[in-house]
């Protein structure tokens, strides 16, 4: 009888929400061409609804027209069906936390990640890979851009960190990423800036101190953004560093790894040996104790946490080598074969053994870290998935189902795992009503997997289709798929950026002439990179040129072709999109 009475309630529920989809969905039938059906799937929805068996969606139009049991959804006549049957449909994944780079859209896809979170990138260059996304010129996933972090200057003498220019490198980090706030004006310039270039969220850095983070967060708040914040860090190279305890009043919506965790919840000399930047990756020293009162504070403050545990701690996992053969696997196959060999080779590191110093030390720091994510999932808080890939040697959309199979080692139920890697991460960047649940009026992003994912959460490694905006996504076929817009940064991470035509010059010979010359004298550039569209700067003038070979360019002066003595600039610039400026060699002008 009890079963019977929660079939009922259970069908009951469906009813509903099927009926509700199927007046929404009427005039859509009639307008739709082509539509797109999957049925007979288990459907997990993202909303942490119950399960449906024998499920159909149908698409058209890049949305989600109807969803519901067999025999109570239409299915058009003209539409194309995919069986899925004995498989598993979940929402298009989410990774909210990335630093995305010109080539790794085809390795989001292929893993079914739809959709990113942007967290810091050239502003302008991010927003334009948007929109190239949305119009189908660029293949990837669609993005959500916080465009600029906002940051408080540095201080005299302190090293920079990432997006800073600084140091011999200067001419190689390209474009910023960070935008300077000091004060409730400046704060409010760049928001508004941020909002007229079309921004999804707000992201503070970790130099902004909580009075500055809160000022931001009002303003932020004001003009209709989440915030996130990675507010202090690991390390002693970066800034300040806050613990949470000290930012809970500030209103921001995310907080963005677990290092603040660290110093709330240490004793009172290690918070002052972090504080002077002498301990990092002190986790091991949290106090379990402090914990329920920290996860309760930072659910009343409505704060999310994204921990990027997959980041951090995946050396650490019990399922390291069950992660090193599917990345390893993935590398050697047709779409990881296509990368630049040392973005595999770097790739190929991710989940072997751990090196450094007192491994022992680390693991009771993840299994710590761990346990103050479950005390703060059990409390009401919202985990949101998010891998931080980009500029390290982090496989694209292999970190994040690793980080949602890690989350299962913190005690979380599948489905609160699925959630966070799909309708919690678009909560928190405000893009729920878009895109993040399978429901009617939602944008098509689907994930079919050959196996249930409620009864081993792995099996979102086991994929068998990708649908992202209502088309099927051909994952083999991304191995030939390259971006054309290329990131405005000569270096990628620590790697250079395989789509930027950089020249570098190594030599000038000679390199130093006489103010007046007789006839022409032939100046030879030797380096890399050179082209036969290159073109030559001498004082920033050009200078006629002869490309000899990638390695050797040669330009011809000739009679009084300066004014006077001096010491002055010579570049070579390769034009066009991923071009770029070589870095600066000198002609020395000797006086007659």
């Amino acid at each position: 009888m009890k079963k019977s009475l929660l079939s009922i309630v259970f069908l009951t529920g469906w009813i509903l929400v099927l009926w509700q989809s199927q007046t929404r969905a009427a005039f859509a039938f009639q307008q739709m061409q082509a539509p797109l059906v999957i049925q007979g799937g288990l459907l997990v929805d993202g909303t942490g609804r119950s399960p449906m068996p024998d499920s159909v969606i149908v698409i058209a139009d890049g949305k989600i027209q109807a969803v519901g049991m067999a025999g109570f959804v239409t299915v058009p006549r003209n539409a194309t069906i995919i069986n899925a049957a004995g498989k598993t449909v979940i929402p298009g994944l989410v990774d909210s936390h990335v630093h995305y780079r010109d080539s790794l859209g085809p390795l989001f896809l292929y893993w079914g990640v739809t959709s990113v979170g942007d967290m810091a990138n050239p502003q302008g260059w991010i927003l334009a890979e948007r929109k190239a996304t949305e119009l189908g010129r660029i293949t990837g996933p669609y993005i959500m851009a916080a465009g600029w972090m906002l940051n408080a200057p540095p201080k005299q003498g302190l090293l920079r960190g990432p997006g800073e220019l600084a140091g011999v490198s200067t001419f190689l980090n390209g474009n910023a990423y960070q935008q300077y706030v000091s004060d409730e004006a400046s704060i409010e310039a760049a928001i508004a800036e941020a909002q007229r270039a079309g921004v999804d969220a707000i992201k503070l850095y970790q130099r902004m101190n909580p009075a500055l983070m809160k000022l931001a967060a009002e303003v932020a708040h004001r003009r209709g953004f989440r915030v996130f914040s990675h507010f202090t860090s690991a390390n002693a190279r970066q800034g300040l560093f806050l613990s949470t305890d000290e930012i809970l009043g500030t209103g921001i919506d995310t907080h963005v790894h677990g290092f603040g965790l660290v110093k709330a919840t240490v004793d009172k000399e290690a918070q002052g040996r972090i504080s002077k930047g002498e301990l990092s990756e002190a986790e091991y020293l949290m106090d379990t104790a402090k914990f329920p009162d920290l996860a309760q504070r930072m659910v009343d403050a409505k704060m999310s946490l994204n921990p990027t545990v997959g980041a951090e701690w995946e050396k650490f996992s019990k399922f390291r080598e069950e992660f090193d053969r599917i990345n390893t696997a993935f590398l050697a196959g047709l779409v990881g074969s296509a990368l630049p060999e040392p973005m595999r080779r770097g790739y190929a590191a991710t989940y072997k053994p751990y090196e450094g110093e007192h491994p022992e030390h680390m693991e009771e720091g993840y299994h710590k870290s761990l346990q103050f994510i479950k005390e703060f999932v059990d409390r009401g808080g919202k985990i949101i998935a998010g891998s931080d890939t980009g500029p390290g040697p982090r496989t694209p959309g292999i970190t994040l189902h690793a980080e949602m199979q890690m989350l299962s080692e913190a005690g979380l139920k599948p489905m609160q795992i699925i959630q966070a890697a799909t309708s919690w991460g678009m909560e928190a960047w405000g893009k729920l009503a878009e895109v993040g649940t399978i429901e009617a009026g939602k944008r098509a992003d689907l994930v079919i997997l050959n196996r249930n994912p409620l009864e081993d959460i792995s099996a979102t490694f086991d994929i068998d289709q990708v649908i992202q905006g209502g088309k099927r996504v051909d994952r083999q076929g991304l191995a030939r798929v390259k971006d054309t817009l290329p990131r405005p940064t000569p270096m990628q991470g620590a790697l250079p950026n395989y789509l930027i035509e950089l020249p570098f010059i190594t030599e000038i010979s000679p390199d130093s002439l006489p103010q007046h010359l007789n006839g022409t004298t032939k100046v030879t550039i030797r380096g890399q990179g050179f082209s036969p569209q290159s073109v030559v700067l001498l004082n920033d003038k050009l200078v006629p040129v002869q490309y000899r070979e990638s390695t050797r360019l040669e330009v011809s002066l000739q009679g009084n072709w300066v004014n006077e003595m001096g010491t002055y600039p010579l570049a070579v610039v390769n034009p066009g999109s991923g071009g770029g400026i070589s870095n600066p060699y000198y002609l020395v002008v000797v006086p007659d």
